[in-house]
This record gives structure tokens, sequence and C-alpha cells, in this order.
């Protein structure tokens, strides 16, 4: 079993996955982007589903994230958001060039935002890390960008199978979760949108 020791205590993960058993939501929530939400049939993602949202460099990938981080937090609803690329700074900093004030939620309480090179830790401690942080927390809504930097400490496979382990734990919260990952047309790459697609409600 992955386990933690940290100022708390020891944290353990169970290896194996949940069952496919979780409730499936009816309610849905916006997506923070009106017309978006009106090409989901006026009303958003539904609660507790996995969203991916993949493309080139510079495509509006964290942009999305932002805007559905900034959505949750205008519901009151707690957010978590991991980033794997960029600074909590930079990406609050990027974020109100397109009138998005991220500091504003976090200053509330409603953000927390956690950034680290995904070669910090290896993929078990990833997800110990994570499931510790959400039970903490306790967010409606979970991002994670993006999650193609997690290849470079595991395989396309080991990753997936991390994916699925976090998808199962969050569904069986309710709590919503968006990925983000970034295409670059390689056949490593290429497998990592294809594999992981498979494991979410919706890809964009």
């Amino acid at each position: 079993y992955p386990f933690l020791i940290d100022d708390d205590g020891i944290s353990v993960l169970p290896i194996t996955s949940l069952l496919l058993n979780s409730e499936a939501s009816v309610q849905r929530i916006s997506c923070g982007i009106p017309a978006l939400d009106k090409m989901l049939g006026g009303k958003g993602f539904f609660r507790g589903s996995s969203i991916l949202v993949s493309g080139t460099a510079g495509t509006g990938k964290t942009s999305i994230a932002a805007y559905f981080a900034n959505a949750s937090c205008l519901r009151k609803e707690r957010c978590i958001y991991f980033a794997f690329e960029e600074s909590p700074q930079q990406i609050m900093r990027n974020m109100l060039s397109i009138g998005i004030d991220l500091k504003a939620h976090v200053d509330k309480g409603l953000l927390e935002m956690h950034a680290a090179r995904p070669t910090l830790n290896g993929l078990e401690m990833h997800l110990v890390s994570i499931h510790k942080h959400v039970e903490r927390f306790k967010p409606k809504t979970v991002i994670l960008d993006p999650i193609t930097n997690l290849i470079t400490v595991g395989s396309v496979s080991e990753v997936k199978s991390m994916l699925i382990r976090l998808i199962d734990f969050l569904q069986s919260e309710n709590i919503t979760v968006l990925f983000t990952a970034l295409t670059l047309n390689t056949i490593v790459n290429e497998q990592t949108d294809e594999g992981v697609s498979s494991l979410v409600d919706a890809w964009l």
C-alpha cells in the first residue's frame, strides 16, 4: 500500500480500485463559460463527472480550468487546483488578463492551489497527496493541470491506473474533476490522450 508520513502521522491509501457502484448525479453545474454551457444543453457538466480538456500549447486549457474553478467558487463551493507546470502566483497573474481573479477566491478560503513538479513524487505519492488534500478540504471540484507531465514519472499504463483510482475516489465523493492534457502529436501523447479519454465522462 502506498503511504505518506507527514506532520499529521501516516496516511494509507488502498491500491485496489473501488467498485463501479457510485451514484450518478443528474444535477448539472456550469463550467463558467456561457457559450460552452450552451453547447452542453444550456446546463453545463453533470456534477461528479470527470472532464478532460486536451489541446496544443496556447489553446486555452488552463483558461478553461480557471473559468471552471471560478464558477465553482462563485457558487460558494470549494475547489482544489493542482498545478504541475506553473506556480499558483503565475496562474493567478495570467488569469487576471481574462478577467478571472483567483486570488480573491483563495483569500476567501474557497480555493486552494497546490503546485509541484511531477518529479517531486512518484505516482503513488501524488495520489496519496491528492487524496489527503481532498479529505481535509472537502472540495466540490478538483482540477489537475496538466496530467501530461505525469508521464515523466511513470508509463502511460501507470498514469492511467493512477487516474482510474483517482476518478473512482472522486466519483464516490460526488466531486467533479477536470483534467487538462497537452497534445504534442507524438505517439506517447496520443496513447495518453486515448488512454485517459476512455476513463472520463466528457472530452474537449
